[in-house]
């Protein structure tokens, strides 16, 4: 997230970004801490299944880290779109027209990113092993 006055592209892609990079940590974290722990355990001689607690804490604080960078985008992009004297729909050719569609569709994409950054933890909270 850029700290600007002004919206821009960067600050639209910057929410579906942090996204992405949760997905990436929160499934790496999970597939390698499971392939060693599965690789270590005796599972098919009876022992139980590895606990993923440590997967979960790195997960929780990439959720954690994610939220609060999505939160300040969200915060900006509500700047952008409350800024200047233009009404929705953003329709005319001004400045003022394009800052505010772009507050706006940052603000959209950082709700949708917040719901998507949820969606990819909550495995971690249901999930307690590696089957």
């Amino acid at each position: 997230m850029i700290a600007s006055t002004r919206a821009n592209l960067i600050t639209l892609v910057t929410a579906p970004t942090v996204w992405a990079l949760h997905f990436l940590v929160s499934y790496t974290a999970a597939a390698g801490y499971c392939a060693k722990t599965m690789a270590d355990a005796r599972v098919m001689t009876g022992a139980a299944w590895p606990d993923i607690t440590i997967a979960r804490l790195v997960i929780l604080v990439a959720t954690v880290v994610a939220v609060a960078i999505i939160a300040l985008c969200t915060r900006q992009a509500w700047g952008h779109w409350r800024s200047g004297d233009v009404d929705p729909p953003f329709d005319e050719p001004s400045f003022e027209g394009r800052q505010g569609f772009l507050g706006f569709a940052t603000l959209l994409l950082c709700g949708l990113s917040v719901v998507g950054v949820i969606f990819v933890a909550l495995p971690a909270v249901f999930i307690g092993d590696c089957r």
